[in-house]
């Protein structure tokens, strides 16, 4: 078996975990990258946003796992399938069921060098 079809495995399996603990679909989200701003000039100038879609789960952090300074309580785990159409990257920010979240690490799990899944450390926002 390829790692390709390692992958595409995954990914199928990432959207049948997500289907079990939402609606009966697989669970997605949006993940946003802004590019191209220019901070040199004043008032800076934005960049512009372009939305991926993604296929993804969602979890806590256990309570262990959570230090108060690189994981706090505002943490949680989003484990991103292969077939996103884009990779997650630090600084871009997660939508899911309308909840933002920004992206603070991002571990790629690729034994082999083929990508299977990003497992992401996403913050929410200031409520």
């Amino acid at each position: 078996m390829s790692g390709a079809d390692i992958a595409a495995e995954v990914a199928a399996a990432i959207a049948e975990a997500g289907a079990e603990v939402g609606n009966g679909a697989p669970r997605t989200g949006t993940i946003t990258r802004t590019t191209g701003a220019d901070e040199t000039t004043y008032p800076p100038t934005p960049g512009s946003t372009t939305d991926y879609a993604c296929t993804l789960i969602l979890s806590e952090y256990s309570a262990r796992d959570r230090d108060g300074a690189q994981i706090t309580a505002r943490d949680v785990k989003a484990m991103i399938a292969p077939d996103a159409e884009t990779d997650p990257r630090n600084g871009d920010t997660l939508t899911v069921a309308g909840k933002v979240f920004s992206i603070v690490n991002v571990d790629a799990m690729q034994p082999g060098g083929v990508v299977l899944y990003w497992e992401c450390q996403c913050r929410k926002g200031e409520d």
